[in-house]
């Protein structure tokens, strides 16, 4: 652009007041055109780009809420804080966790963590309750911070906004450059020229120029110019012609007189408004429907100025048009307030060469103006919709000619809008061959769903993208068929998602196996194939993993992780093809094993999965033996849902364990009714602490050699209100299995406090009586176990003293480290700790040595083998030497004869209990012995 210049620049960018420039309001109109069109696609893109982020924390969040639940609802259950801390802590080694809490059944904290000088506003927060069947167990929640997501958004705000900008003011300089060269410069050159034709001077021609809209200009100008001189010339013969006109049109004017009186007429019986003005805009003359439109009687409108009746605005645009006939439209409010749109066409009427008047005929036209911008708007409006949309939208004609595609169709496809438009054919080459058939039957106005048809679309740069077609056939208002609307919509993240999702809600996450959902849809398949095919066998094999906790405890749960994921591949390695092996939780496994060709066949099968975990697994450095327990169920079966298989081959593994573990066991009838009375056990005895029908019985503790009643131990006992009397060793087990134990020590501990209290207020032989209580090997894991035996003391004003805590020594060695704690603060509290059951359990003399114990009891077993032969009396007898050498007292159980006391007596041991002392008695029986009311004394 050599033509530039610093001089033009500047008038561009700066004009003379009172001067307006086309080139600057063009430039202005384009640049402001553009940077609304910029601002709405940067404010598109970021709020799109925001909300995405945005959606990605929260999807984790739900991710998180999920996994933990998984991780710590078993560790809860368990009381295993060392592994609950552990999950816990890999979590919280994410920068994202801000807050994380986990809370137990009874509102205690089980782990709090607050990431320090964290500052969070607006956090992701989550939280769940957590459950083992229908039973809460805790609860636990946790926030997300959302720094990372605020600093992404800055980046992208910050980028979107000088992007933005830099794009307006390259725009508006561009644009400024090129409208100065192409339009001011040939303008400034045609406006010298208009100068020197208005001068007279009629020679002057415009150059030519390569551009074809100037260079028309410039030919007309030219033409123009030429035109002039040779009218100019013709003018004076015309001057001639018109004097001899003259009297022509004298003539003419008798014939004038009888047309305005039929032109009266019609002017006064027309609908169309008429007026007549001199050359000061006089009304002179109007019709009634003229009056009507302005809203005056035709007296008070005669003589009054046009301006003061229809506005200046019809009175400037009448007198800026002198010669000939104008039309225009204009806007005035008549007297009685009404806004009116009227098209005024006028035509100049010469009287003689001084005097004209001008006359014109006025049209309402403000319902058609009405409906014309009711029109504009609305085209405009589905314009700008259309245009604007985020979807692919189409309009294709009855003739198949395409008559819309919306911009949005690059950005989908990679091809422009003009390539869409030769016909809908040019979409049907970019879509799969197999989806082409949902496109013909579109276009033909038929659509499979109103929810969209997913199509496989290639675009032009070969990827494969994923469209949901949805559309409609359009009718006008007359139902004259218009062709059909169809629209695409880009899904192709959305079926990513969906298969990623799909793949994660029916596979483990640790070991990638077939989770529960995915193992349920199989079994109900084999159910429904059983049902249509008569030879067809399945089998559903229920597996646990025996002492697995033993390894998560003593190795740690990412060895424990570890061997779940080796134990996942050989169970692979054992199983068919067609055979689907599932993680159902923890360390229990279900193999369905489809198209046996006989029952049986499914024994062999596990028999090879047994084979298979045999051989001892390498995990970092530990050389580790791992066994199952199985539970089989064989077709054909009369199931209906997957749940019942489910249930009862757990049934039969439950069987399997009890067998002595690393068996297996084919499920029957008798299983489940076995499985189906212990629930109903478990259910009554719920039932059972609720209504009150525990209570405890009491058998006496004798010094040996005193003869005299030292103490009791509280024995629970169960009145069934239609069973009668169950007794613990019928439901002690199950409420082991259960859980049920925790709730129904407590009760025990308290109703032990209460009764024992009240024998010290009402008897004063009570004073030094020691109530001894069992705490079974589940109730010993409880963390608080301690805080509430010791509260509940408290609670009951009892003094430690007369309270005696009886543990199994296997209890006590399985958490040993956990046992000393737990035995030294009940020690040094003043509450007596026995060993119960001594000898049945693991320990040594070493290991004795490390607990804080005031008595050991002998098992029952010992004692009844005692008159058996000479090497049982040893053992006795060893035993309370041990005993004596750790400074305990010895308690012998289950002394029934005179010579088993006598022996115990010469042996040593202090205390004794037995039927041959007292069995079991009642509270009342109790009482009545310390009022003094009976003698329990040999």
């Amino acid at each position: 652009m050599s033509g530039h210049n610093p001089s033009s620049i500047k008038s561009f960018f700066r004009l003379n007041t009172g001067e307006r420039s086309i080139s600057r309001d063009l430039s202005a109109c384009l640049v402001f055109a553009l940077a609304v069109i910029i601002g709405i696609v940067t404010a598109y893109e970021y709020f799109g780009r925001s909300k995405m982020l945005h959606q990605e924390i929260e999807d984790k969040a739900d991710t998180y809420i999920e996994q933990l639940t998984k991780s710590v609802t078993f560790p809860i259950w368990n009381f295993d804080m060392v592994s609950l801390k552990h999950v816990c802590s890999a979590y919280t080694q994410n920068d994202q966790f801000a807050k994380f809490k986990i809370i137990d059944a009874n509102g205690d904290v089980l782990f709090n963590f607050v990431r320090a000088g964290e500052d969070n506003d607006d956090p992701i927060i989550r939280s769940r309750d957590l459950y083992i069947g229908k039973e809460r167990i805790g609860s636990l929640s946790f926030e997300l911070s959302n720094k990372a997501y605020l600093r992404n958004l800055d980046w992208i705000l910050f980028v979107s906004s000088l992007t933005f900008l830099t794009s307006v003011a390259v725009i508006y300089i561009i644009t400024g450059i090129l409208l100065d060269y192409f339009i001011r410069k040939p303008m400034s050159r045609l406006r010298k020229g208009l100068d020197k034709v208005a001068m007279g001077d009629f020679s002057y021609r415009f150059e030519e120029i390569p551009y074809a809209e100037l260079l028309a200009i410039g030919s007309r100008f030219n033409r123009m110019t030429e035109e002039i001189a040779s009218r100019e010339m013709r003018l004076e013969e015309v001057n001639k012609k018109l004097k001899g006109e003259v009297f022509k049109r004298e003539k003419a004017a008798e014939s004038l007189i009888k047309s305005e009186k039929r032109y009266r007429a019609l002017v006064e019986t027309t609908s169309e408004g008429f007026l007549m003005v001199d050359d000061n805009q006089i009304l002179l003359d109007v019709n009634p429907a003229f009056c009507r439109m302005v809203g005056l009687p035709r007296e008070e409108v005669l003589g009054e100025k046009l301006s003061s009746v229809l506005g200046s605005a019809a009175s400037e645009r009448l007198d800026d048009k002198k010669i000939g006939d104008h039309r225009f439209e204009v806007s005035f409010r008549n007297q009685e307030g009404r806004d009116l749109d009227i098209y005024v066409h006028a035509t100049n009427l010469y009287e003689n060469g001084f005097t004209h008047f001008l006359f014109a005929f006025v049209t309402d036209i403000s319902n058609h103006k009405l409906l014309e911008k009711a029109l504009r708007a609305s085209e405009e409006e589905y314009r700008t919709i259309a245009d604007y949309t985020f979807d692919w939208e189409m309009w294709i004609g009855t003739s198949g000619d395409l008559k819309y595609v919306s911009p949005s169709c690059e950005r989908i496809s990679g091809y422009p809008k003009g390539y869409f438009m030769e016909g809908p054919g040019r979409v049907e080459n970019l879509l799969h061959k197999n989806d082409r058939e949902f496109w013909q039957n579109a276009l033909s106005g038929k659509f499979l769903s109103a929810d969209g048809t997913d199509l496989r679309l290639f675009r032009k740069d070969g990827l494969m993208r994923w469209v949901s077609l949805t559309g409609h056939k359009v009718f006008a208002e007359d139902a004259t068929p218009l062709g059909v609307r169809v629209s695409l919509r880009d899904i192709t993240k959305r079926k990513f998602m969906e298969k990623q999702l799909q793949y994660e809600a029916l596979h483990d996450p640790l070991t990638g196996l077939a989770n529960r959902t995915l193992c349920c849809d199989r079994i109900m398949k084999s159910l429904e194939r059983s049902r249509r095919r008569n030879n067809y066998y399945y089998a559903v094999v229920f597996m646990d993993l025996d002492r697995f906790k033993v390894i998560n405890d003593s190795l740690g749960h990412n060895i424990g992780d570890k061997l779940l994921v080796k134990v996942s591949k050989r169970l692979l390695q054992a199983v068919r093809d067609l055979d689907t092996v599932s993680r159902f939780g923890g360390d229990e496994f279900i193999v369905v094993l489809e198209e046996l060709t006989k029952p049986r066949e499914a024994i062999r099968i596990v028999s090879r999965i047994k084979e298979s975990l045999s051989t001892p697994m390498l995990i970092d450095g530990h050389k580790i033996s791992v066994a199952a327990s199985y539970g089989i169920i064989l077709s054909p079966t009369t199931y209906e849902k997957p749940e019942e298989l489910i249930q009862n081959a757990n049934v039969a593994m439950h069987q399997a364990k009890e067998a002595g573990r690393d068996k297996m066991k084919v499920f029957n009838r008798r299983m489940l009714d076995k499985a189906m009375q212990a629930m109903k056990l478990e259910s009554d005895l719920r039932a059972g602490i609720l209504n009150d029908e525990l209570y405890l019985d009491y058998q006496p503790i004798y010094c040996l050699e005193s003869k005299e009643v030292v103490g009791f131990e509280a024995l629970i006992r169960w009145n069934h209100p239609e069973r009668g009397l169950v007794m613990p060793g019928e439901f002690i087990p199950m409420a082991e299995e259960s859980g049920l134990i925790f709730e129904l020590g407590r009760w025990v501990i308290t109703q032990a406090c209460r009764e024992v209290k009240s024998w010290l207020n009402k008897y004063e032989s009570a004073t030094n009586m020691v109530v001894s209580i069992n705490i079974s090997g589940r109730q010993f894991s409880q963390p608080n176990l301690v805080d509430n035996i010791l509260s509940t003391l408290v609670e009951y004003h009892l003094p430690p003293k007369n309270l005696k805590i009886e543990i199994t020594e296997t209890a006590i060695m399985e958490r040993a480290n956990q046992a000393v704690e737990m035995l030294t603060k009940l020690q040094k509290a003043g509450v007596l700790v026995s060993i119960d059951d001594f000898g049945t359990g693991y320990s040594s003399m070493s290991n004795l040595q490390e607990f804080p114990l005031d008595q050991l009891k002998i098992d029952i077993s010992f004692v009844r083998r005692l008159a058996e032969s000479p090497e049982n009396v040893e053992i006795v007898k060893a035993i309370i030497n041990l005993a004596h050498n750790l400074g305990l007292y010895v308690v012998a159980e289950g002394v029934e004869t005179e010579q088993q006391e006598t022996l115990l007596r010469n042996m040593g041991c202090e205390f004794g209990q037995g039927f041959l002392f007292s069995k079991p008695m009642k509270l009342a029986k109790v009482e009545s012995f310390l009022n003094g009311d009976i003698s329990l004394c040999l």
